[in-house]
């Protein structure tokens, strides 16, 4: 049996569901000792499926990031049998390297979040952990394998500077980041990242880039008209409707891809420690009672 694959995403899931572009079973959102799920699917195509949670509700049912019930999202994933997650994202570019409508597979964080809840273990010595490699190094391999073979256009690193939102950052904020090693800004993946880890699970982030940051700079990235005398806004919202379609066709390929016969991955590692550390219980739900 192949290792089960899921994936996070935000509100554009409402309406590839309702355009048919992805299809299987609507499984309702999940009730958790940390509270409800968002609404998860089964997407299922010719056995190589996958499960999909979604951060956010359509429209104006869109809440702040610090609302997303991270804790619930990833709880539910586990519980259904959940192996490694693939959890998928906007951001601004902060560096000209990358543009509107590029893929980027994350490498690290910077967190500068402060309202979220980051840990599954807030009264206990579990949430401890260390937080290297950041993201899975398999699941980033394979995700680099699959975008390869799909000649899409991706970045096989990059540094996200995750804020609270739900407002945009300011040109100030945007050049501190930057300083600081950011080379996109996005209000998704924390706490996901660290909470994945505490259960046990391969975690990989991809961005999809839909603006650039604001730097107080008139200078646009890129030039104002392409080879071909197109508008580059044009383009720009080609490319990016092509990377978010591509979303639940990547989820397939890497469900396909991961080997049922894979060698134990390291991201069960640091809670393994832990689980032998304080001798706690083989079924991982009883480690939060």
């Amino acid at each position: 049996m192949a290792v089960t694959i899921a994936c996070i995403a935000g509100e554009e899931v409402h309406g590839q569901w309702q355009a048919g572009r992805i299809g299987g079973q609507r499984l309702g959102s999940r009730k958790t000792p940390f509270g409800q799920s968002g609404e998860m699917f089964r997407v299922e195509d010719d056995g190589d499926g996958f499960l999909l949670v979604c951060r956010h509700g359509p429209g104006l049912e869109k809440t702040a990031p610090r609302r997303v019930n991270d804790r619930a999202n990833l709880y539910a994933l586990k519980d259904l049998g959940a192996e490694a997650v693939i959890s998928w994202g906007p951001a601004g570019a902060v560096t000209h390297n990358v543009a509107v409508g590029d893929l980027v597979i994350l490498s690290d964080v910077i967190d500068q979040t402060f309202l979220r809840d980051k840990t599954f273990f807030e009264d206990s010595p579990l949430g401890y952990l260390r937080q290297f490699p950041v993201f899975c190094p398999r699941l980033r391999r394979t995700l680099g394998d699959v975008l390869h073979d799909m000649k899409l256009v991706y970045h096989g690193t990059g540094v996200a500077g995750v804020r609270e939102g739900p407002r945009l950052e300011t040109p100030a904020e945007v050049r501190m980041l930057a300083t600081m090693g950011a080379e996109l800004l996005t209000h998704a993946f924390v706490p996901e990242v660290f909470l994945a880890r505490e259960l046990q699970l391969c975690y990989a982030s991809v961005c999809y880039v839909v603006n650039y940051a604001e730097t107080g700079s008139r200078h646009r990235p890129f030039p104002s008209v392409d080879l071909f005398g197109q508008p580059p806004e044009d383009r720009e919202r080609q490319r990016l409707a092509s990377a978010v379609g591509a979303m639940s066709e990547i989820a397939r390929r890497v469900a396909a891809d991961i080997p049922a016969d894979a060698e134990p991955c390291e991201c069960a590692g640091p809670m393994a420690a832990k689980v032998r550390q304080y001798e706690l219980p083989a079924d991982w739900r009883k480690w939060f009672t």
